[in-house]
């Protein structure tokens, strides 16, 4: 069988040393997988999900197994996978994170195979198929969003919060988005390289806009990020994503809501929201950042305001039409 011939060494990739334990060999062929993402652009997310993914595998692979694999991966086999599955459920991780963790490592060993480095990869379907449970996004109920906002106290998070809730941006994109993004005068933000490498243009509503201006006004005139860390080693850098839902769940305690939102839930809300306002869900999709529009279609069992109304519309066309009520 071919072995891969690196032109990639540890010292190109420095996250690499997460992965200290692998073997020099191990480490070049994680090398090479990952100059084939980043030469094809994929995002630096799918990059640390592969290295995530097999972090995880390598922690909870058979013991009697470490020795080898740890020595060089593409001995894996099913059965290795068959055993790291029961010993993910066994440490009680989600349905959800193990697929994702399964999803990673297939990407490599699909590498792996396509190199010539593995006849096929030890990742079999249906075999190491994984049912995750199925969840409606969990949108805030009006009175919540009102009490919500009602308590933030800060113009810099209202700001922040209110980009997800009017322009359903992600806790990633309100982390990066620069001034540079934003055309006030055009009323529109424009977000790059998001999840899934779809680009796209949102909508700035009137009090998103007269926010934006407010905060931009206390802002040094070279401040690239709207929402800067304030801590001083990470000076020029945003604040971060966890700093972000940290401050809304201080929030939602003040409100007292007692339901776990996260800030995604903003994000939720705002497409049940437009929904609810009769947008189709072509404009959803596109102002979400949805790749298909299956991904849109999640949200269509929660906006029950339209769908009482063409329901309540369509059977008064019905009846009518029947004649069935008794005279």
């Amino acid at each position: 069988m071919q072995r891969l011939q690196s032109t990639h060494t540890f010292h190109t990739f420095p996250q690499l040393r997460r992965l200290h334990f692998f073997s020099p060999h191990n480490q070049r062929l994680i090398a090479d997988y990952l100059a084939y993402l980043r030469a094809r652009h994929y995002a630096s997310s799918t990059q640390e999900g592969a290295l995530r993914a097999l972090k995880c595998f390598a922690v909870l692979m058979p013991e009697a197994r470490q020795a080898t694999l740890y020595q060089d991966l593409t001995q894996t086999t099913p059965t290795d996978l068959d055993a790291w599955i029961a010993a993910a459920c066994q440490q009680g991780l989600a349905p959800g994170t193990i697929v994702t963790c399964r999803r990673g490592m297939q990407g490599f060993f699909t590498f792996l195979r396509d190199q010539g480095a593995l006849a096929q990869s030890p990742i079999q379907l249906p075999r190491h198929q994984i049912l995750v449970p199925t969840r409606l996004p969990r949108p805030m109920a009006e009175v919540e969003v009102v009490a919500f906002f009602r308590v933030i106290d800060r113009l810099e998070d209202r700001t922040m919060f209110l980009l997800m809730l009017r322009c359903g941006l992600r806790v990633s994109e309100v982390s990066g988005v620069r001034w540079s993004a934003i055309d006030v005068g055009q009323g529109t933000l424009r977000v790059d390289n998001s999840k899934g490498q779809v680009d796209r243009v949102v909508y700035l509503s009137p009090d998103l806009s007269t926010a934006l201006r407010q905060w931009h006004g206390l802002q040094s005139a070279t401040a690239p990020y709207l929402f800067p860390s304030r801590m001083a080693r990470q000076g020029g850098l945003p604040l971060g994503a966890r700093q972000i839902r940290n401050r809304m769940t201080r929030y939602l305690k003040l409100a007292g809501i007692i339901t776990a939102y996260s800030p995604h839930s903003l994000r939720h809300t705002f497409a049940t929201q437009l929904l609810n306002a009769g947008a189709s869900l072509e404009v959803v999709k596109e102002l979400m950042g949805h790749r298909s529009l299956q991904m849109t279609l999640r949200y269509t069992q929660l906006y029950d305001r339209t769908k009482r109304a063409q329901y309540d519309q369509a059977m008064a066309q019905v009846e009518q039409r029947q004649g069935l009520q008794r005279r």
